[in-house]
């Protein structure tokens, strides 16, 4: 399945970035709107409240002064209660209750406004008490009940028109209700304007990864470019990127090496084949071609087997089984098996140390065979190849391999583990160039480590390292097992 098709299945989530962004920060402006709105309307209101409960308070004490006169001097009483009723902004009303509750003197008019039993009841040691009524006509007035404080125990009843002030909320309200509407529409199309504006570097960025195909994988981005959110992911693309390319180069060049190391053999038993058909041929020379072809075969068996292993081993789809194994043993068996062919080449091949490892047998073995091999190969005639084991308090063990050999520049130790990779172009080389790739690939299914550290002219060391975690749990188990 495509790329496209699989973009095509998956659904992107209907809440962008940018929808995100614009919803939150709409949803944080109306509420700091909101907020500020209500205490602005509410400061006003408590204040105008204040101011009144204050007026009130002083045409009380006002009040009082004469009650206190004795006797009252109603006729000032009169005057006092019959100044405020004209006042432009809102007249305020009184009236003077005696002990039984009858009116003692009260502001013309008083009996057409708000009736006694709307004004509040004063109750325990309270000396006043206010409260806001509406009245038929729609006028809203502040009343205040307040004792007298005297002898008598008089109860003053005063009332005033705030519907002035009542219809200057209502206008705020409305004023700051648009206030607000008009704040929330800009700061909408700012919260738009403002998203897609931040979100132009990710944009950017997207359009360049699209851009991005198989033969431009060198086409990195300049994290100087973009904010610092984004400043580690550009380096992470840039850094997968480059692996990427590492991969895909790898991969080409081991693309190539396959096809080469599969068309010789393939032409070598063509040609073979083709010779042999050119004329009519006796039994003798037949069985030569077909035992000629017969090693072709084989060669090709041999690389296939070995690409088969080292793709299950990367997939990790070998099953280890390890044992504790003697590593002076496994090492002499191993020069045992290969003395024969390094006597061919005049080498002399020798074992030292002791110690234990855990691995895997019949793996192990070939990593050994294969080091051995390659030293062989590489080692001129007189030369000597020495193989050692040694292990350290922890359980780790370690197993060298040590040549006298031609030696290997330093510029060839990076790819020795690539796959046909040989130090030398020719391909007649003997082997395939997979022998390190699959000691690799061994080291790693048992967590170990294979380093090569080599001087030319003087010869390579190869170091097998195999890590055991805990010994003693490990040397329980097998024996237990």
């Amino acid at each position: 399945m495509s790329s496209t098709n699989v973009n095509a299945d998956i659904s992107p989530s209907p809440w962008a970035i940018s929808t995100r962004l614009t919803v939150l920060y709409i949803g944080s402006a109306t509420l700091i709107l909101l907020l500020i709105g209500f205490y602005l309307y509410q400061s006003l209101a408590n204040t105008l409240a204040q101011d009144n409960k204050q007026f009130l308070l002083q045409e009380i004490q006002l009040l009082r002064s004469v009650l206190q006169e004795q006797p009252p001097n109603l006729e000032r009483l009169a005057d006092e209660q019959s100044e405020g009723v004209d006042l432009p902004t809102g007249g305020y009303y009184s009236r003077i209750l005696d002990k039984s509750g009858h009116s003692l003197s009260e502001t013309p008019g008083m009996d057409a406004l708000p009736v006694a039993s709307q004004f509040p009841v004063l109750s325990g040691k309270l000396e006043t008490k206010e409260t806001i009524q509406t009245i038929v006509d729609g006028r809203s007035f502040m009343l205040m009940t307040a004792s007298s404080k005297t002898s008598s125990q008089h109860t003053i009843q005063i009332g005033l028109d705030i519907s002035h002030e009542a219809a200057l909320l209502s206008k705020y309200r409305t004023n700051l209700g648009w206030a607000i509407f008009v704040g929330l529409f800009f700061s909408s199309i700012a919260a738009v304007l403002v998203a897609r504006r931040g979100l132009n570097p990710l944009t950017e960025m997207t359009r360049h990864i699209e851009g991005i195909t198989a033969t431009q994988l060198h086409a990195q981005l300049d994290p100087a470019r973009y904010p610092k959110e984004l400043f580690a992911l550009a380096f992470a693309f840039n850094a997968m990127l480059s692996r990427l390319s590492n991969s895909f180069n790898q991969l080409t060049q081991f693309s190539a090496d396959l096809a080469h190391e599969l068309r010789t053999p393939i032409n070598n038993l063509m040609g073979e084949s083709e010779v042999a058909l050119s004329r009519p041929r006796s039994a003798d020379e037949y069985q030569q071609i077909l035992e000629s072809n017969l090693e072709e075969y084989g060669r090709l068996s041999q690389i296939i087997e070995t690409l088969l292993f080292l793709a299950r081993a990367e997939n990790t789809e070998i099953a280890l089984h390890k044992t504790r194994l003697d590593g002076r043993a496994e090492l002499e068996a191993a020069c045992s098996y290969l003395e024969a062919l390094a006597e061919e080449h005049g080498v002399r091949l020798s074992c030292q140390g002791q110690g234990f490892l855990l691995a895997d047998a019949q793996l192990l073995k070939r990593v050994l065979s294969n080091l051995l091999l390659n030293a062989i190969q590489h080692t001129p005639a007189g030369g000597e190849i020495c193989s050692s084991i040694q292990t350290t308090d922890d359980g780790t063990a370690f197993i060298t391999v040590k040549d006298s050999g031609c030696g290997i520049s330093a510029e060839h130790l990076p790819k020795l583990f690539d796959r046909f990779y040989r130090v030398t172009s020719a391909r007649s080389e003997v082997g395939t160039g997979l022998g390190l790739a699959i000691i690799k690939s061994i080291m790693d299914l048992h967590g170990g480590k294979v380093i090569i550290s080599s001087v030319v002219g003087q010869g390579t060391l190869v170091t097998l390292r195999f890590a055991v975690a805990n010994p003693m749990i490990d040397c329980e188990r097998l024996e237990i097992g």
